[in-house]
Formats: C-alpha cells, structure tokens, sequence
C-alpha cells in the first residue's frame, strides 16, 4: 500500500484566494507511488465560503478533495482540526500550505522527494517566494523579506506556508498547536520549536517553491510594524520555551531596541525611510520581543486581510 499524503489548507472568509490555491493544487505532477488527497478546514462556521469553493470544485478536482468547518475560531483550533482528520483517515504526512498561495506543479513531488531522501522521519519546511504590489516601495521586499537559506539547511523552527510533517513525528511526540490565544500569530513556530526540543529534526528545501501575492493591504509600514511586533512576542515565546530566563530576554530586547532606533534615526537623516526603514522594523520587533517577556498578546489575526 502507497503512503497517504494529505494537503491541508485553513482558511476563514477568503473564498477567491482559496480558489487560486486549490486551482494550482490541480495543476500538480503528483509523485509516483503515494496516495494524495487535499483536506481544507473552513474556520468560518457562518458563512462557510471555503465550503462553497470545494464543493464547487470537488467534481472536477484530480485527486480526492475534502472540506470540514471548525467552529472554534482561531488558526490553531483549525490546524489542530487538520491533525485530527488525518489521525482519523490514517495519514502518513501533513502538508500544510496557506489559503493565499499557489504551488509550482513539481512543488509536492520536490517536498516529497527530499522528505523520502531524508529517511521519512524529518520535517521538510519549503521557500515562499512573495511578489509586492507595484504601489509598494522597492526596498519592501529587501527588508522583509530576505531568503537566505539554501537546500540541506537544518532549522530551529519553521512556518506552515509551506511544510511537510510526517504524521509520525505527531504521534510519537505527541504534538498539537497551542489553543490558549487562538488569534494571536506564531503559534506554528512554537509547534515547531516543541517538535525540535522533544528530538524532531526540520530540515529546508529551497526547490519546492510556494508563491503569495501580497495584498495592498498588507504593502504598508503600519501592517509590517504591526507583523514585526507580532513577531517579537512570538519569538520571546520561543525563547523562553527554549529555557531562556526572562530577565536575559528583556535586556537583550531592550539592547536592540536601543541600537535600532538610533540605527532608524541615523537611516532617516542619511536615506529616509529607504534605510530607515529596516532598523524602524527591527526596532519594532525588539519592541514585541520586550512585551513577550511580560505576556503581552498581539491577536494579530483578529481582523482577516481578503
């Protein structure tokens, strides 16, 4: 009998980008000798729009495609709905890729591929390469987001955008994501940090590409500002998970907060937001780290880009 490999999608209220995401899916050179089915957690128990765009897919789809609504609110309580189903359906590996990407069509046989070449046993975490409106300044996409990492690299904790996670490891380190504040972001890379610190191993695959268009309403300083605080809490809460003391925490953030702002006044006085921007961001990270220490919360996705 073949492995199951099941493709997870959340979504909530974004049924045209759920569409766009499912469209690639159906494009996809499907690896030989593996059974391959897509599973999306609708987590709007109202209006059910990612419901709707199954069903009206299903029929045509390639390879077999299910829907279940989470009524709990919250990413966490809709990807732990994910590792549910596929305990139920018997599943080998959970891929998780965002409802706001598209894949390349070798994008799960490249995932999968490396995964086997790896044992089966190991976490493959994939590259998101992310596209800025035309409206947004050039250096956005320089100091947000930067790919530095290359095939073989072994990591400390990933994202879901785009990752391969062997059931195995789940069951054996008996892994879910953190409900306690369901709206808040980051809780994929304490997942990830828990899995690493219990014997898991995350390894990156630069070839297994994913790609999100940003939304305008996402290509402005307040909304980076804002992930860049969100950001910082997560990463106190990955640290202290870690085992890192409060206090060594606290006065490393307040250390970088002080050497980016004035590394943010001096860019403004030198280039203006084209390199003060950077440091303004790294300021605001070191900001949220401080707040994390304290138990600060951002709810980051209490309101919903569409």
């Amino acid at each position: 009998m073949h492995p199951l490999l099941v493709i997870c999608i959340c979504t909530y209220q974004r049924p045209e980008r759920l569409r766009n995401s499912l469209q690639s899916l159906a494009q996809l050179q499907l690896p030989l000798n593996l059974n391959v089915s897509a599973l999306v957690v609708d987590n709007d128990s109202v209006g059910q729009e990612g419901k709707g765009v199954v069903e009206e897919l299903s029929g045509s789809f390639p390879f077999p495609i299910y829907c279940v609504v989470e009524e709990q609110r919250g990413i966490p309580c809709a990807r732990n709905r994910c590792i549910r189903e596929l305990q139920g359906m018997g599943a080998d590996y959970l891929v998780f890729i965002d409802d706001d990407e598209w894949a390349e069509v070798d994008w799960l046989g490249q995932l999968y591929t490396y995964a086997k070449k790896l044992g089966g046993s190991t976490v493959v975490c994939g590259s998101v390469v992310r596209y800025w409106p035309d409206s947004a300044p050039q250096y956005y996409s320089r100091i947000f987001y930067r790919q530095k990492r290359k095939t073989g690299d072994e990591l400390d904790y990933c994202a879901t955008s785009n990752v391969l996670i062997p059931m195995s490891n789940v069951r054996s380190l008996d892994l879910r994501f953190n409900e306690q504040d369901p709206l808040d972001a980051g809780e994929d890379v304490i997942f990830f940090t828990e899995l690493k610190a219990k014997g898991g191993k995350i390894v990156f695959c630069f070839e297994a590409r994913v790609y999100e268009a940003v939304p305008e309403s996402r290509a402005n300083m307040r909304w980076l500002s804002r992930r860049k605080f969100s950001a910082g809490i997560t990463l106190a809460k990955h640290k202290l998970a870690k085992g890192r003391g409060h206090s060594s925490i606290l006065l490393s953030a307040v250390c970088q907060l002080l050497i980016s702002g004035i590394g943010c006044i001096l860019g403004m006085i030198v280039g203006g937001k084209r390199l003060g921007s950077g440091p303004w961001l790294r300021a605001c990270r070191s900001a949220g780290m401080a707040c994390g220490v304290f138990g600060v919360r951002s709810e980051f996705y209490r309101v919903v880009d569409h």
